[in-house]
């Protein structure tokens, strides 16, 4: 897969929804070595923690760093990069790479948000940027995957803070 493109079927999706869901980028051999390192890391054992509305508890590690490690590795090949390059139709350039560590049936929740409105906070006026997201961990509705809303790119910049 390392040629990897997408198709124009794909880029349509994405200007329309906002988003696209890529199956199988990485085989279960590479997210099985992800998931090992990641488990035995002791930095991301020690990962900083972010209250949710209710209290809850989620573990976070990032950093800023392309090293010569895993996470750089999976962060910048080409099979990431390479679409995020004809989705934005521009180089792109790293940002941030990190690791969200939600704990079966007690970590805490991500509340709703708008990533550019964390982008914006931290000079990027234009919301010329993209996340991806890999799935370590089977990710579904009964374990709290991402949940996304479709064409919600087309409304603006919502700033972020506390509602409800």
């Amino acid at each position: 897969m390392s040629g990897f493109r997408l198709t124009d079927g794909q880029v349509s999706q994405f200007e329309a929804d906002g988003y696209l869901f890529v199956e199988a980028l990485f085989d279960s051999d590479e997210i099985g070595l992800l998931q090992r390192v990641a488990q035995n890391d002791q930095s991301i054992k020690g990962a900083g923690s972010m209250a949710d509305a209710a209290g809850g508890q989620s573990k976070i590690w990032i950093t800023s760093e392309l090293k010569q490690d895993i996470y750089s590795a999976f962060s910048h090949c080409a099979r990431v990069v390479g679409p995020l390059e004809q989705l934005l139709a521009d180089d792109i350039h790293f940002f941030h790479h990190k690791m969200m560590l939600k704990e079966p049936r007690t970590g805490g929740a991500w509340e709703w948000h708008q990533d550019y409105g964390y982008w914006y906070g931290n000079g990027f006026l234009y919301p010329d940027m993209a996340s991806c997201m890999i799935a370590v961990d089977t990710a579904s509705k009964a374990n709290g995957c991402l949940q996304v809303l479709k064409a919600s790119h087309r409304m603006g910049r919502i700033g972020h803070g506390t509602v409800g």
